[in-house]
């Protein structure tokens, strides 16, 4: 696995964590943003996490996935990702 970027991010409790990027998607129609993670990249099975990227107060906050079409979207990123 190439070597992942690193962001700070605050959770809903306000305490920080670090998480790895593997990619960002965006719909088709550039309404929404989500972000494809990690924690640990190093480890030998890989948890992979999707949040939906939410602009709020001039910031960014990661929030649920909740419409079924965009888990579609997802899933198949997530697959295209694990066969590379």
């Amino acid at each position: 696995m190439k070597e992942l970027e690193t962001l700070k991010i605050a959770n809903q409790d306000g305490k920080e964590m670090e998480i790895k990027v593997i990619t960002i998607l965006k719909t088709p129609d550039d309404s929404k943003s989500f972000l494809i993670y990690t924690f640990d990249d190093k480890a030998d099975n890989v948890d992979i996490y999707a949040s939906v990227i939410v602009e709020q107060e001039d910031s960014y906050v990661l929030d649920s996935i909740t419409n079924e079409e965009d888990w579609k979207m997802i899933q198949k990123a997530i697959q295209e990702l694990s066969e590379e």
